[in-house]
């Protein structure tokens, strides 16, 4: 035992130093210094209410990288579902998208502006379809067959078809038609499409404004008999029309239809 006031280092048991005659300080008991120790841990420990362990509040990036789940496994389980969710329909989006804009870029190609026209007007023939024909044809032109007829749209329609039956039956041939579009010229003399408009006016009373027009040559394959046809179709409106298939329903229209045929 060291001795507080001189330093002297006594025997182990001694009660006073040997040196400077002091009372030696006795060595504490086991239970004693756990006591001690105890009351010293107690000052020093945080209160109860305010403790929170660092993890707890610890970044969801931290937690990641530590391997440490903050929430229970159902609520990350749906949180993954959610995200699975979310991706799929982003993909399906996509998908449609892209369908989307394919449909558009073929319709332009093979139908845009006056080539659906061109495909009533041959197809409309081969499949003696009046609808397909009705179809070339502007409102204000029905509203002259109406007036000029005593006709409706759907005896129109009717009377086509069988006016398409006959000349199949009687001049066509037992194949399908198919077709290709060959020289087609863009009408955009101011005087030209003037001058279409006053067809128009002077045939069937009727005033619109053609804001496009073109010829179109037509190479029609019937059945492996060759023809080669010109029409000129027409913007009006939003619809392309056509010149010929008014002049075709007209004088159907003229001869009571097929009674004639």
């Amino acid at each position: 035992m060291k001795c507080e006031h001189c330093g002297y280092d006594a025997p182990e048991r001694a009660v006073i130093c040997p040196e400077c005659g002091e009372i030696l300080p006795r060595p504490k008991k086991a239970e004693e210094e756990e006591t001690e120790k105890a009351a010293v841990q107690k000052k020093t420990a945080p209160d109860a209410d305010s403790f929170s362990m660092p993890f707890l509040s610890a970044p969801a990036d931290l937690e990641k990288a530590d391997g440490i789940a903050a929430e229970d496994p159902e609520v990350l389980r749906r949180q993954k579902q959610e995200k699975t969710t979310r991706l799929t329909r982003r993909i399906v989006a996509a998908a449609v998208t892209a369908a989307v804009v394919l449909a558009a870029v073929l319709y332009y190609v093979f139908f845009g502006g006056y080539k659906l026209a061109v495909y009533r007007y041959v197809k409309g023939v081969d499949r003696e379809s009046g609808s397909m024909y009705v179809a070339l044809v502007p409102d204000a032109y029905m509203d002259y067959l109406e007036t000029t007829y005593s006709t409706t749209r759907r005896e129109v329609k009717s009377m086509m078809q069988d006016y398409f039956k006959y000349w199949n039956k009687n001049y066509g041939t037992d194949g399908r038609m198919s077709y290709d579009i060959g020289k087609t010229e863009e009408i955009t003399d101011a005087d030209e499409i003037s001058a279409l408009e006053s067809e128009l006016k002077t045939d069937y009373n009727i005033t619109v404004e053609i804001k496009k027009a073109v010829t179109v040559s037509v190479n029609i394959d019937d059945g492996g008999t060759k023809a080669s046809e010109q029409a000129t179709f027409v913007k009006i409106g939003n619809r392309w029309c056509c010149m010929k298939a008014m002049e075709d329903i007209d004088f159907v229209c003229q001869n009571d239809g097929y009674n004639v045929w």
